[in-house]
């Protein structure tokens, strides 16, 4: 009972600060005093941090890095010219202070996450069996917390309303052609997942059969058709809405991919990242030529049929 109060006071922390920081960007584009305060958030823990993070390199400490690497994060964005230039391959606009902020976000989980790799066991680690209830939980509360972040970042309740907000994250009534589209998709996704599968057994063996275990562990309390298309859903709806519906049209399509990748920690330091990023640049142009709804079916789609195989192949 204690840690779902506490999930639920977490939730309610990270949506309320999603908002908060949402509002002050948006009023930042005409308040002058919002986009000072801005730089402020992001520029004194990112000086910080960055200072911090070098004297811990210099002593040779493992945390040197990452330290660096937050505070790098936060800071960067804050220099126009380094807007500007990311512009030039992305849909950013360098002079939104919304845009701004969100690259500060992207980059801080991009940082936090691509260190985390190099400072902890390259091996995936265990993390038990999990009960149905617990799975579905788990489920359930990422659903509907990528659902609240996307709808919140594209400034629902702020400067859109529900039907604004959903047309922007792409979500559209799908045509027979996009449904076709989206479902021939899932073979060149597992195309791909089998290529970072197999380098991932020709030049990091040891992983093989901790990647097994993992993915086991992942789907012990779906292993049933009914649970497939449980995750099915709440991931491929759940994600898509946030790296491939809101990220994605303001942030390009490879950052996105590389957020949404590196978010996957469960499989550690692996070759199998290299195909997962290789399915998050596929569905970036599914979303970009088809919306994100077709997105929504070919990720759902795929996750099912691992969920699947896993069950009745293993």
């Amino acid at each position: 009972m204690t840690e779902i109060i506490s999930s639920i006071i977490a939730f309610l922390v990270v949506i309320g600060a999603v908002w908060g920081l949402v509002f002050w960007a948006k009023r930042a584009e005409h308040d002058r005093s919002a986009i000072v305060g801005l730089y402020l958030l992001f520029g004194i823990p990112g000086g910080l941090l960055s200072v911090a993070g070098l004297a811990l390199s210099v002593n040779r400490l493992e945390a040197g890095p990452m330290v660096m690497g937050l505070g790098l994060a936060l800071w960067l964005p804050l220099i126009k010219s380094f807007r500007a230039a990311l512009a030039r391959f992305t849909p950013l606009d360098p002079d939104s202070p919304i845009d701004m902020s969100g690259l500060a976000c992207i980059l801080v989980v991009i940082a936090f996450s691509g260190l985390q790799y190099t400072i902890t066991d390259t091996a995936p680690a265990s993390t038990g069996d999990l009960t149905v209830a617990e799975t579905l939980a788990a489920l359930i509360s990422s659903f509907v917390a990528f659902v609240v972040i996307a709808y919140l970042c594209v400034g629902y309740r702020v400067w859109r309303s529900f039907p604004e907000a959903t047309a922007r994250l792409g979500v559209t009534k799908p045509s027979p052609r996009s449904i076709g589209i989206a479902v021939a998709a899932v073979v060149p996704a597992f195309l791909i997942s089998m290529i970072g599968s197999a380098l991932t057994v020709a030049f990091q063996p040891n992983y093989a059969d901790s990647l097994r275990d993992t993915v086991d562990q992942m789907t012990t309390g779906v292993q049933n058709p009914a649970g497939a298309l449980i995750l099915g859903f709440s991931t491929g709806v759940g994600e898509e809405l946030l790296f491939r519906g809101a990220i994605q049209p303001r942030f390009g399509i490879v950052i996105a991919s590389l957020t949404w990748t590196l978010l996957h920690a469960q499989y550690g330091l692996s070759f199998v990242l290299v195909g997962l990023f290789g399915i998050g640049i596929l569905l970036g142009y599914i979303r970009k030529y088809m919306g994100t709804t077709a997105a929504m079916i070919t990720h759902g789609l795929y996750n099912v049929i691992v969920v699947l195989l896993q069950t009745y192949l293993a």
